[in-house]
């Protein structure tokens, strides 16, 4: 809403006052002000001769008035009106605008005026004020953004290192539990050897029966192969590559990163293997004492010492073994 003042100036001269009602519209470039009848609250005779009558109207902001119009409705004895000028003015700012007028109203007939700004008041300044004031805001409103920006990226930081050091946890935990899965499986190698020691047979499995001796025979020959593993290209204990349940004796599979490799090339794994092979160097007997041909023999290294791999052994390892070693 906006205010205005309006002034208007009968003329000074006989018979140019009027009892008549009085009625205003004004136009601007942002809006426009309907017919309104109007009236000087200071005084009880408006509109008499040489009188400067006042008054205030209060409506949606005009912008820069242009036009408008004044009438009267011929109330009264002789009620013709002699206007000299309209004057009005923007209470909030001060701008003023003049319409001369210098002719007399008939009754009923608006009389259109025509009005020039005769002053910017402080429009101007205060227009510098508004704008001023919206730079303000909009420099509030950036440090805000701003504020809130920062803010946002120090959560995600600290969002993303609770998820880096829940990542973390979760690894340190599998890592935990692998190491224990290592000590356990290391332990068991301890006993298992240890068993072996004790019972003069394989460390492999020592839950397949300890094979009774017999003397190699003189003559004929022997071809020795070896089974080990391979870990990160790197020849391995075929213990440390395979992995046995205790109490079942069943063979549960190859460690995870290892494989398992078959040779008969003393350069190969750890050395057992060729024609004859080192059997003799480890076992005492023949290779069909261990359920094998008689002329080949099937080793593997555990950590320590050769073994021979029984039969029984070489099935769940590999099923069809004759076909996989040979």
């Amino acid at each position: 809403m906006a205010r205005y003042r309006w002034e208007i100036k009968t003329a000074y001269v006989n018979g140019a006052g009027t009892d008549a009602n009085v009625f205003l519209s004004l136009s601007g470039d942002k809006a426009t002000l309907k017919e309104t009848e109007i009236n000087d609250p200071d005084s009880s005779q408006d509109w008499e001769k040489g009188d400067i009558n006042h008054g205030l109207i209060e409506t949606a902001d005009l912008g820069w008035i242009k036009t408008g119009t004044l009438k009267h409705d011929g109330w009264g004895a002789g009620p013709d009106w002699m206007v000299e000028y309209v004057k009005i003015t923007n209470d909030d700012d001060g701008r003023e605008w003049l319409a001369g007028v210098n002719a007399e109203l008939k009754a009923n007939n608006p009389f259109r005026l025509v009005f020039k700004n005769t002053s910017r008041g402080q429009f101007d300044e205060m227009q510098r004020q508004k704008e001023l004031e919206v730079e303000q805001r909009e420099r509030e409103q950036a440090a805000e953004d701003a504020k809130l920006a920062r803010e946002r990226k120090v959560e995600d930081a600290k969002a993303d290192t609770q998820d880096w050091k829940a990542a973390s946890k979760a690894r340190m935990e599998q890592l935990k539990s692998e190491m224990e899965r290592a000590k356990v499986a290391a332990e068991e190698q301890k006993l298992r050897e240890e068993l072996a020691r004790l019972r003069g047979g394989s460390t492999l499995d020592p839950t397949l029966p300890t094979p009774t001796p017999t003397p190699m025979p003189t003559g004929g020959s022997l071809k020795t192969y070896e089974v080990f593993g391979v870990y990160n290209g790197r020849p391995a204990p075929l213990t440390q590559a395979v992995n046995f349940d205790r109490n079942s004796g069943r063979l549960l599979g190859v460690n995870a990163g290892y494989r398992v490799m078959v040779t008969d090339s003393p350069s190969e794994g750890f050395g057992l293997a060729g024609s004859p092979g080192r059997w003799s160097s480890f076992v005492s007997g023949t290779p069909t004492a261990y359920g094998l041909d008689a002329d080949r023999g099937i080793m593997a290294w555990d950590g320590s010492r050769g073994q021979a791999l029984p039969a029984a052994y070489l099935s769940q390892l590999f099923g069809d073994w004759r076909g996989a070693v040979y």
